[in-house]
């Protein structure tokens, strides 16, 4: 018996490999020991009391529609930036990165396609992809076209600069960056919706927006973390949520302390589009929509009412669109939406 006879290709596995030292050119060295080596000691010297900072995630049933429509360029960026923004809720700075990439079997023009995306995320987070797994299960990965994409994070932050839902106050103001589209989150009802009502990815639907249906659906998510690194830098930044799964009920009260409600001005914003599209399609209620998607806005953060005026105008000189969303009040550690 051997390997290949379950669809395992141990020279497919070498030719991966191959390809990683040469997608990562001098940096890739180290490539094909058992571990991974980063210089902590060329970045301790910059901060007073350094924490290391983790985060893992992964981009979830994406990838099916990914795999369906044939666009797997944009995956990379969705599995850096799932890891490092939620790092930059706490105001830290990515490293190093670590990825998992499992299938039935290894095609390696998929993976070179992978391969480059995350690089290219890596190098615009700031951070270094260290290394990772590349797994082929023939019998966990029933269909030949299922695909598994993770991601790990290590960042540091300095202690004295970690954000304090203690220090939060009533009248503190909330801002958000906007969201590119679904981001990683609700793929199993959006692929539900699709199939229930037969839509086709490659198609348009003018209540949907202007590109194909896929495009879309597959659009990456922004990489906040070096803005929201910025603002952690120039503003007394009291709190910052990543809105993934859970939507902004189920993220932003994470950073909340139990003294106060976080009050959203829902009109501030523009609600794209796809979630329009979708709620219809699907039929789906409106308090299921919010706690499932992201409703336009990747990322939260809160700053004190004399300095959110700056920090917007900081953002939009930045090029970054941002909105003043609602604020800080008395409560119990909810979200309430008017």
């Amino acid at each position: 018996m051997r390997y290949a006879e379950v669809g395992v290709s141990l020279k497919d596995q070498e030719q991966f490999v191959t390809l990683i030292k040469a997608l990562k050119g001098p940096s890739a060295e180290q490539i094909g020991r058992f571990a991974g080596l980063f210089d902590l000691a060329s970045v301790l010297q910059e901060y007073k009391h350094p924490l290391l900072v983790s985060s893992t995630d992964g981009i979830g049933s994406k990838t099916q529609l990914a795999v369906a429509y044939g666009q797997l360029d944009g995956l990379g960026q969705d599995l850096v930036a799932m890891n490092v923004n939620d790092l930059a809720t706490l105001g830290a700075r990515p490293l190093f990165f670590l990825d998992y990439y499992g299938a039935a079997r290894l095609d390696l023009r998929q993976g070179e396609v992978l391969l480059r995306g995350l690089i290219r995320a890596c190098e615009q987070a700031g951070c270094t992809l260290l290394g990772g797994e590349t797994a082929q299960l023939t019998d966990l990965y029933r269909s030949r076209s299922a695909l598994e994409l993770v991601g790990f994070v290590v960042g540091i932050v300095d202690r004295p600069k970690l954000p304090d839902p203690a220090q939060l106050r009533p009248g503190d103001r909330l801002i958000g960056l906007p969201a590119s589209g679904p981001h990683c989150n609700g793929y199993s009802l959006i692929r539900m919706i699709i199939a229930e009502r037969k839509l086709d990815l490659r198609k348009s639907y003018p209540e949907a927006g202007e590109r194909s249906l896929g495009q879309l659906l597959l659009e990456p998510m922004p990489i906040y973390s070096k803005v929201a690194l910025e603002l952690f830098e120039r503003f007394p930044v009291k709190g910052a949520a990543h809105i993934t799964g859970s939507g902004i009920p189920g993220n932003l009260p994470r950073v909340l302390s139990r003294q106060v409600d976080a009050l959203l001005e829902a009109s501030a914003w523009p609600r794209l589009q796809i979630f329009e599209a979708l709620q219809r399609w699907g039929d789906v209620p409106d308090d299921e929509m919010w706690d499932v998607f992201n409703m336009g806005l990747g990322f939260i953060v809160i700053l004190p009412a004399a300095q959110a005026d700056e920090a917007l105008r900081f953002l939009e000189q930045r090029g970054e669109r941002a909105y003043l969303i609602g604020e800080i009040e008395r409560g119990k550690g909810t979200v309430r939406r008017v």
